[in-house]
């Protein structure tokens, strides 16, 4: 899960207003980070970065000989998944321009204004925070809709497989469930069944099956694009359904 550019640069327009650009020496911007980062840190997905290396490469230059442009106050990442195997965060840094104002970066989109008020970087991680929460509900939503298709397809194969007596494997992905039919040791067939359209193609899936079945069984044979073998253990065979 990832929030896009164009949603990243949404959120900028919509929480820093640039109405009143604070100016701010260098020790007023460590009083506002200090603040910044009491308001933040207790939230659930953002941590402070105090190494954030990337980003000081960026601000010293290429070659890290020329002096930063800007000054970087503070990094803080915002946590959108994390899992056992991948992590996706974005990057959330504030600096200040050599004309004293304090700007803010999620990754690299730059907000449109200087910031006007502490707060209005506060409002901008809890906007975030909030969205990446809603993302997570609309996925588990969908994961919960794809599990009920997928449940729903196989109680039919499961009842078909049985009356008619023949083994079956499954492979699901986002968008449809593979039906992989035996029809021997050596051969086998699949019915692509989008999870989108299940509904008119669950009435017409035993026509479909018992047609290429007796087609095969006349002595036909079919070339098909599986790439992949089935093991022994892979196929729902019928006698135990």
């Amino acid at each position: 899960m990832s929030i896009t550019s164009r949603s990243l640069q949404k959120l900028l327009r919509e929480n820093i207003s640039g109405e009143k650009p604070l100016s701010v020496d260098p020790e007023q911007a460590k009083k506002l980070v200090e603040d910044l980062l009491a308001r933040v840190e207790p939230l659930a997905g953002a941590k402070r970065n105090d190494n954030c290396y990337h980003y000081n490469n960026i601000l010293s230059g290429p070659n890290g000989d020329m002096p930063p442009i800007n000054t970087l106050c503070c990094c803080v990442l915002l946590e959108e998944s994390s899992d056992r195997w991948y992590r996706n965060e974005t990057h959330l840094h504030l600096f200040r321009t050599p004309e004293e104002q304090l700007w803010v970066e999620l990754n690299s989109k730059r907000s449109p204004a200087p910031i006007s008020d502490i707060g209005e970087v506060v409002a901008l991680v809890q906007a975030f925070l909030q969205r990446v929460d809603r993302q997570k509900a609309q996925a588990a939503k969908r994961q919960k809709q794809k599990d009920l298709k997928v449940q729903a397809i196989l109680a039919q194969v499961r009842k078909i497989a049985k009356e008619d007596g023949f083994d079956f494997a499954t492979e699901v992905d986002t968008v449809k469930l593979k039906l992989i039919i035996r029809l021997s040791d050596q051969d086998y067939f699949a019915i692509l069944i989008p999870f989108n359209q299940f509904k008119e193609v669950l009435p017409k899936l035993r026509t479909a099956i018992q047609a290429l079945r007796e087609t095969y069984n006349s002595g036909v044979r079919f070339k098909t694009h599986l790439k992949r073998g089935y093991r022994r253990s892979e196929w729902i065979r019928h006698q135990d359904l």
